[in-house]
Parts: structure tokens; sequence; C-alpha cells
């Protein structure tokens, strides 16, 4: 029996577990004892968390009663600034925001990508196929989908190596990133200037790109304002690069757990597409989204106010055993798999099809040309609770 009293003295601001790679076992404990916590915050109001499967499905398919408009993040804080943008509204302006991309990111739209995608992997595993030893995060995994959507939004490849550097400073409370107390607003500023020439371009020299569908897009009959153009080009940038990156690496480090699985991968191909699956359940590299009560709720015998701050811990709910079964084990042929690692609903990842895409093509591709990357020394994490992201993973690359 999960002692209740120490359950709820967990801490999910704490970051010393998620560094070290143990939130999961917090999250077991949540889910058995206290499955509907109340987290203390140093500096803010704090805020409940939702750990349970079922639970978080519920708040995610109720937009009335729990929004995103007061802010996604746990803290209180944008980090694309005060503009709301499509991550940061609710219906009805959500929807007239997201109608203006999600056409051009739909599956069959990301088909006439895939040239593009098998050229960006190919070239990526040229570069390491001659070595024995490489760091996966910034060789491989963070390159694929910086370069993948720079093309996709029509970025120059010399300028995509920003990207990353701006994301990494922006979410992340990093150490490493961090070396001034303003080095969230500089980094926003200097990406918002960097969008800013670029759509100038575009108003004169549309391409078939989504800077110029945005340049070029109206909302209510009126042409986007620069506010919202920024904050649009800032979630475009940190979901393109946050999901993929953390979930290449993620499964690296995952088959290392399970090698049996990856064997199983190796003799049939054919399991590629719902080992993914099982890697956005196991690995789910967007950890959390926080949502705001707009009314007294009850949940699980706890008492939620209106104002209150809800985080829904997509990470937890894909460990559910009420749901998934042996849930801390991969199973890349599991038959029942309806997680949440791109969310769901109104707010699920616009960009769900083109990181599947990319993820798809570069585990087809290392496993065509009998390569694969086996963890040679310790992984580490980007310090944040919102992401499960990573900074470096040294590989031993392995030629069959």
């Amino acid at each position: 029996m999960t002692d209740i009293a120490g359950a709820s003295s967990v801490d999910l601001m704490d970051l010393g577990p998620f560094i070290a790679g143990t939130e999961n076992e917090l999250f077991a404990q949540l889910r058995e004892s206290d499955p509907v916590h109340w987290n203390d915050e140093p500096a803010g109001p704090g805020f409940w968390s939702l750990t349970r499967y079922q639970d978080v499905l519920d708040a995610i398919n109720d937009p009335v009663t729990f929004i995103n408009g007061d802010g996604t993040q746990i803290l209180s804080r944008k980090v694309e600034g005060k503009t709301s943008t499509v991550h940061n509204t609710d219906p009805p302006r959500h929807t007239a925001l997201r109608r203006l991309v999600t056409p051009h990111l739909r599956a069959v739209e990301i088909r006439q990508w895939q040239t593009m995608i098998d050229a960006a992997v190919e070239e990526i595993l040229d570069s390491v196929e001659g070595s024995d030893e490489v760091e996966l995060v910034n060789t491989v995994s963070a390159l694929l989908p910086i370069r993948v959507l720079g093309q996709v939004l029509g970025v120059p490849r010399e300028d995509c190596p920003k990207l990353l550097d701006w994301t990494n400073r922006v979410v992340s409370d990093d150490p490493e990133f961090m070396t001034r107390p303003d080095e969230k607003e500089r980094a926003r500023g200097e990406l918002f200037d960097f969008f800013r020439v670029l759509t100038e371009q575009r108003r004169v020299e549309p391409r078939n790109d989504i800077i110029s569908k945005l340049a070029h897009a109206t909302l209510d009959g009126e042409p986007l304002g620069w506010d919202d153009l920024a904050a649009y080009y800032f979630v475009l940038v940190g979901a393109g690069n946050e999901t993929t990156r953390n979930l290449i690496t993620g499964t690296i480090l995952a088959f290392e757990e399970f090698p049996d699985e990856l064997e199983k991968l190796r003799a049939d191909h054919s399991l590629i597409r719902p080992a993914i699956e099982e890697m956005l359940r196991y690995v789910t590299p967007i950890r959390a989204m926080r949502r705001t009560a707009t009314a007294d709720v009850e949940i699980q015998g706890r008492s939620i106010s209106k104002g209150d701050k809800v985080v829904l811990w997509f990470q937890s709910a894909n460990r559910d055993p009420r749901v998934f079964s042996d849930p801390d084990v991969v199973r890349i042929d599991r038959a029942l798999n309806d997680h949440v690692g791109f969310g769901w609903g109104i707010h699920a990842c616009m960009g769900s099809h083109l990181a599947r895409a990319e993820v798809t093509t570069f585990f087809e591709k290392i496993l065509e040309r009998g390569m694969w990357c086996h963890p040679s020394g310790p992984v580490e994490r980007l310090h944040t609770n919102q992401f499960n992201a990573f900074k470096r993973l040294p590989v031993r690359v392995e030629h069959r």
C-alpha cells in the first residue's frame, strides 16, 4: 500500500527527479494514493496535478471548464511573451488560428515533404556511419527536426541551428543556457527579430512554405498582426523541435532497456509504426500541459476552485496501469495504445503528422543500413519538468 502521506509531500517543481530520470516513480506513487495532487510553488499560487489517464482525458475533453487561455506552462508565464497564440487561446479564436496552419500539416500534405525528409535522414546517417562513437543529440536527434522544420517553415539552412539554440534558452531553466537573468527575454527577442525579417521577405516574394502562408493569412478578414505572427512562429519552432529530437533520443535509451524488442524490430520492419506509437507512450516527449479551471469542480474527491491551475501530466497518464498493461515495459506490438503522447482533442499537437514522418523515416533508414546507436555514457537531461528533453547522449555506432 502506497504511503498517502508520502505522496502528499511529492514536489513536482523539484527538477531533481526529472534530471535524474526517476520521475516515473513519483507519478506511480501519485496515481495510486494522491491522483489529484496539490503542489505549492515557491513564487506562485500552486497547482493541481492530474496523474491518472481518465482524469487527464476528461479534462482535455472539457475545454470549457479547463481552458488554455491563461497559459499552458506550469509556471504563470507565457514563453512566447504577452501575446496569446494558438497554444494559449480557446475557441473560437483558437479554432480560427489553428485553421491557418493545420491544412498544411495534415498527413496527406506531409507526403509532399517526404523526399526532403528522406534526404535529411540519409545525410545525417551518412555523417555518422563511419564513426565508432558520436554524441547523439546534437549530431543526430536535434539535427533532423531542425533541418526538416527549417525547410517546412522556410528558414535558410545556415540559420537552422539558431532555432535549436533559441528553443533551449527559452523553454528551459537549465543553467547551461541561463547565462544572464534576462536570457529568456533576450532569446525570444532574437527569434522574433529573425522571423520579422523573413516575414517581410515572404510578403514581397512568397514561396511554398509556412512563413509565406502565415504572412499572407487573414483572420476575420484582416491580415495577422505581428504579435500573432511572432507567437505562432514561436510555437511552431518549439513544438517542432522538442517532440522529434526527444522522441529519437528517448527511443534509443528505451531500446537499450528492452533489447529483445529491438531484435523483434530488426526482424520485422513492419513493426516500426506501432513501435513509434509505443515510444510516444513510453517516452512521452511532452510531459505536461497546464489548464486553468473556469468553475469550481470536484475530481477524485478533491475540490478544485475557479481560477486554480490544473496540470495534465501526459507522462503519468501514459503509464497508468488502469489503461495500459505492464505500462513500464516497452511492447512494440502493443495492440491497444490510445496514448496521449501528442495530447488529445482540440489542442492536440498540430505537427504530429510531421513528427511521425520524421521519426518513422529515421528508424526505417537506420535499420535498412544495419546500423544502431547504443548508449556508451550517461545521458544529460535538460533542466525542465515540462518536456522529457535531452541535452547529450554519447553512443556507440553499431554496424551489422
